[in-house]
């Protein structure tokens, strides 16, 4: 038998963070939460940005609580987040201005600046990454033009959850599964782009290493162990991605396989081992991000319930009472056939307020009523969603040449069963769940996998599958 551990990890989401902790007995293990914490972004000064102070007290909150539950007996502890975000730090460790959400109004413009400066072909020939708004990359040349002084004062930039990780440890590391998503990663080389970050005037002396999944970062600093009474606790860098953790979550082989990482963005792709950059890539604004083992995560973002939580948001705020599972129970029976609205707008549909306004206005570009009852509105939204599944993996098969025969779905959005059985009919594949709670299965199997060195992408699924999250079916 393998060696038993106690193992911490953090998903730190967009709506909630989560910590868990998960007793692993050498063949294998239970995940259970011990912690959670709202979050939220802030409007401040005409900007979206979050509180990384507010955020990092949860955070040290929930490893106390787990810290208690095991005595202090804790063998490492883990870390994802969203992508795409970045955090300027001084050389005395400093965070230096906001802390940006990928939501922040000033990304869309500074996006089609962007590509004034260097043609957005060239930069997809690079990179081969996906055209968003949210892009690193458009958020620092925004800041750039904004605070030049910021930037000067910086000393490294750090995705939000390698930055929570630098915070636990004093080590900068861009992680692996992460740091494509920045837009600024060559496909090839995996590496730094010079060609990049010379043109938007971006010094590569401020960029941190980029290192594999499953890196060891070593251990907690000293004074912040000390105040959680942990002694000897590992820190390792874990698929930092949420997607990334979630799709090594995921049990089944990826050889015929797409999946959909469904939450409030739906992650529609496949697994691959090396990176796919074509005109025809190009066109369908694929994307080659990391993955566990070196893999790639080839697929395309689309938003996903985030439209669908919004309009939940709006009824709520104007007295309408309504719940996700009443109206995802209501649209239980509707049609694949009907009105819809293109999902992929990013520029429509990203900004957060007036979610009704916005989808009646597509609605009525596309020569359909509007509507205003919630469920029909929901339906709206949901069987657009599958719709749009079905386009981005007829663009996977094409791109790939992979005979994909099923999709896997994993996230919270597994159990929203109207939506799976509108993609099942859209798509007309064999659709398998995963865990809800793939994220933190994939965190938990990297950590695992690293106690036990092993990185690969079969090694960590083989784990996942014997990881089960408490209380889920």
């Amino acid at each position: 038998m393998r060696n038993a551990h106690n193992i911490v990890a953090i998903d730190l989401g967009n709506s909630s963070g989560r910590v868990v902790l998960a007793e692993w007995t050498g063949e294998r293990g239970t995940v259970r939460e011990v912690y959670r914490f709202p979050n939220a972004y802030e409007e401040r000064r005409g900007h979206v940005v979050w509180d990384t102070e507010r955020i990092w007290g949860e955070l040290v909150s929930g490893v106390r609580a787990a810290a208690a539950e095991t005595q202090g007996r804790i063998a490492s502890i883990g870390l994802d987040a969203w992508g795409a975000e970045y955090i300027l730090v001084s050389r005395e460790g400093e965070r230096i201005g906001e802390a940006f959400c990928l939501r922040d109004p000033r990304n869309v413009p500074a996006m089609e600046r962007a590509f004034t400066i260097l043609p957005r072909r060239r930069i997809y020939e690079i990179t081969g990454i996906q055209f968003m708004p949210a892009n690193t990359l458009y958020g620092l040349v925004a800041h750039l033009e904004e605070s030049p002084k910021e930037w000067e004062r910086a000393s490294v930039w750090l995705g939000t959850p390698e930055y929570y990780l630098y915070r636990m440890t004093g080590v900068a590391f861009a992680e692996w599964s992460n740091a494509p998503n920045s837009q600024m990663v060559d496909a090839r080389t995996r590496t730094w782009s010079r060609e990049i970050c010379e043109a938007f005037g971006l010094g590569l002396d401020k960029f941190p290493p980029i290192v594999p999944t499953g890196t060891i970062l070593g251990r907690l600093r000293s004074g912040l162990a000390n105040e959680l009474g942990l002694s000897g606790t590992q820190v390792i860098a874990p698929a930092c991605h949420d997607t990334a953790s979630a799709v090594g979550g995921i049990p089944f082989p990826h050889d015929n396989l797409a999946f959909i990482s469904s939450g409030t963005w739906s992650l529609v792709g496949t697994v691959l081992r090396e990176a796919l950059v074509s005109d025809l890539g190009y066109e369908l604004n694929l994307t080659n991000e990391g993955g566990v083992g070196g893999t790639i995560r080839y697929l395309r973002n689309v938003i996903g319930l985030w439209n669908f939580q919004e309009l939940l948001r709006e009824w709520n705020e104007q007295g309408i009472s309504a719940s996700a599972a009443e109206l995802a129970g209501q649209c239980m029976r509707t049609p694949i056939d009907g009105p819809c609205v293109d999902l992929s707008d990013v520029k429509t549909f990203l900004a957060p307020g007036n979610m009704v306004a916005r989808v009646n206005a597509e609605l009525r570009a596309n020569g359909f009523p509007e509507e205003s009852r919630p469920e029909k509105l929901a339906a709206v939204v949901l069987r657009s969603l599958a719709r749009r599944y079905r386009k981005v993996i007829e663009g996977l098969r094409q791109t790939t040449g992979k005979p994909i025969e099923r999709v896997c779905i994993v996230g919270g959005g597994v159990k929203n069963e109207a939506l799976n059985r509108l993609a099942e009919l859209s798509t007309g594949l064999e659709i398998v769940r995963g865990s809800s709670e793939s994220t933190l299965i994939g965190n938990v199997a990297v950590q695992v996998g690293v106690l036990e060195n092993t990185r690969s992408l079969e090694d960590i699924q083989g784990i996942a599958s014997r990881l089960t999250f408490a209380g889920e079916a």
